[in-house]
């Protein structure tokens, strides 16, 4: 499992970290305070959201593979292509964008999906855990 499993672990995190440096590029000219640290905190209130509302469906089971909730992060395709949009709308549209709000949303989207997807995917066996789910392998 580790051979799928940690490229993908490796993919998230470079594409967490990216998120942060595209947050730096498209906002560090903004003179506004508001313009810099509210979407930094909407983009991590929205990663817990979007990690609490993935995993809550999750929660009647009463038995799961080992690695069901990771795989569902991970592979999750609707979150990826997400992601892919505000990328690619960031390496596009960068430098024609002037409006600080369109900016900030670029950064609030791919930064709440891969932290989001990260936490999801890290706190999966403390949520088995905690709603009694059994583990099978």
């Amino acid at each position: 499992m580790g051979i799928i499993i940690l490229p993908l672990f490796l993919f998230w995190l470079v594409c967490f970290l990216f998120s942060f440096r595209m947050g730096y590029v498209l906002l560090k000219e903004e003179k506004l305070f508001a313009y810099k640290i509210l979407p930094t905190i909407a983009a991590i209130l929205l990663a817990f959201l979007y990690m609490k509302h993935s995993i809550n469906q999750f929660e009647s089971s009463e038995s799961l593979w080992a690695f069901e909730i990771i795989f569902y992060f991970l592979f999750n395709l609707d979150a990826a292509a997400l992601y892919l949009a505000a990328l690619l709308s960031y390496f596009i549209l960068r430098k024609r964008i002037k409006n600080p709000s369109i900016k900030s949303l670029i950064f609030i989207i791919a930064l709440s999906i891969s932290l989001g997807t990260l936490l999801g995917a890290f706190g999966s066996e403390a949520f088995m855990e905690k709603n009694n789910i059994e583990q099978t392998y």
